[in-house]
């Protein structure tokens, strides 16, 4: 079925990040599931976490960012499919952002992160905030 017109007109900005690895999947699940690894891209600082009132679990890291300022982030994490999904609110937005983690040959992984524009800035703002994404995955694929 074809999309209308109006249709494709609601359709969000989306920029898709790729970053290849010599290491398990299992490892790279591992490694990104602790969102305190993040600091090792280079962007973030660890502050604190919030804890579930009901099971005393994570349900979010702060931390501050280096173009957003105080943040926050909470992962949706289902290993047998390598998702690492996870919902990220900071600088005045929220962006939901799909992470996936994959098999590549027989001892790597590969890791994409699909980001959808928030509604509240421009195309254009949002490729700026993105463009420091590349040196979080230099600086990650060089610690795994």
């Amino acid at each position: 079925m074809e999309l209308l017109k109006n249709d494709k007109e609601k359709l969000k900005k989306v920029i898709v990040k790729i970053m290849t690895v010599n290491r398990s999947v299992d490892n790279v699940f591992d490694f990104f599931n602790n969102p305190k690894n993040m600091e090792l891209g280079g962007a973030f600082k660890f502050i604190n976490v919030i804890l579930d009132d009901k099971d005393n679990k994570i349900e979010w890291w702060v931390f501050d960012h280096s173009i957003a300022g105080r943040s926050k982030i909470k992962h949706i994490a289902v290993r047998e499919y390598g998702i690492l999904d996870h919902v990220f609110i900071g600088g005045g937005f929220t962006w939901e952002v799909f992470v996936r983690v994959i098999p590549n040959n027989d001892h790597g992984s590969t890791i994409t992160w699909t980001f959808i524009k928030p509604d509240n800035i421009t195309d254009t703002q949002f490729e700026e905030q993105l463009k420091g994404f590349d040196r979080e995955i230099e600086s990650w694929s060089n610690v795994l």
